[in-house]
């Protein structure tokens, strides 16, 4: 049975902001019989608490997270535990959670999204105790995340991280002390996921998928500016995901809980925004939200499932 009613939490400030995508999904809507009313929020924390409390009071169908992965974030942490089904517009630049789930950014694709499609449970993790859906960085990518412009970014989407690239780039890898499961490591980018890709398109892992129950640990142990590049350059070339093609010095491990920078200090991103700096605890049991997703991600998931566990 399609959904009528959506409460709709938009991120005017998410990105290169699509807005024909967001009113040519909300025209389609209409179009079908629904309605959408608009969750009014001046920060994520705030969007939190609109969607819990939309949660509690009932009135909606779904909650559409319109923007980039830090709004689905806010509204994940504010419907977590609760049942009510989160929908998403892709609105973002990286838009990993759109790649994830091979939702396209067409705006009859997403619409159906939202009117019919099925609904399966996603758990999330914990970062210092507050939820998180994707990932969590910390080094490389940290200091990356911690440059952007975020008024750059909305005008020249993922051209904009060219500046603080080159900048972490030129700085250098610099090493700090990662603890997975009681095991030490000294490494210059680690990333701890959920999420199957990375910054968008680019394929991470095959060890784990949203909807499924592990998380992975991958560090970089790049000790020059050239292993550093070489590192990033395997990340968009795919060539981590397979141990026969990963370079030395990187290392892919199922995590369960992780500590990052308890004595050398880095900055820190989580679902793609900046989060501060280490020392930060990563832990898998975090709170489970109801996501709409396309069917070939559920099938794809049941695929990739039976193939894991046999």
């Amino acid at each position: 049975m399609a959904r009528k009613s959506f409460a709709l939490v938009y991120n005017a400030r998410a990105g290169a902001a699509r807005p024909k995508l967001l009113d040519g999904v909300l025209a389609a809507l209409k179009s079908a019989g629904a309605t959408v009313s608009v969750l009014p929020a001046r920060s994520a924390a705030e969007a939190s608490v609109r969607v819990s409390e939309l949660a509690v009071a009932g009135g909606a169908d779904a909650v559409i997270a319109a923007g980039g992965d830090g709004t689905f974030r806010a509204v994940a942490t504010g419907a977590a535990n609760t049942g009510l089904a989160i929908g998403y517009i892709p609105l973002g630049t990286g838009n990993v959670l759109a790649y994830e789930l091979g939702l396209r950014k067409r705006t009859q694709d997403v619409a159906q999204n939202l009117l019919e499609n099925p609904v399966i449970p996603i758990q999330g993790g914990l970062v210092n105790g507050a939820p998180f859906f994707l990932m969590v960085g910390a080094g490389f990518d940290g200091r990356i995340v911690h440059g952007l412009n975020y008024s750059t970014k909305r005008v020249f989407a993922r051209a904009a991280y060219t500046v603080p690239v080159a900048e972490s780039l030129l700085r250098g890898p610099e090493s700090f002390d990662v603890d997975v499961d009681g095991r030490a490591f000294m490494a210059s980018w680690v990333i701890v996921t959920r999420a199957s890709h990375y910054g968008g398109s680019f394929t991470l892992t095959r060890d784990t998928q949203l909807g499924r129950p592990e998380m992975i640990a991958i560090l970089f142990a790049a000790t020059s500016r050239y292993q550093l590049l070489k590192a990033a350059a395997g990340l968009g070339l795919g060539r981590h995901v397979r141990p026969e093609t990963r370079a030395a010095g990187v290392t892919v491990l199922p995590a369960t809980r992780v500590h990052i920078g308890r004595r050398v200090f880095m900055p820190v991103q989580v679902d793609g925004d900046e989060a501060g700096v280490s020392p930060v605890e990563v832990n898998v049991s975090g709170p489970t939200v109801q996501l709409i997703v396309p069917p070939a991600y559920v099938a794809d998931l049941t695929n990739r499932h039976t193939n894991h566990v046999r």
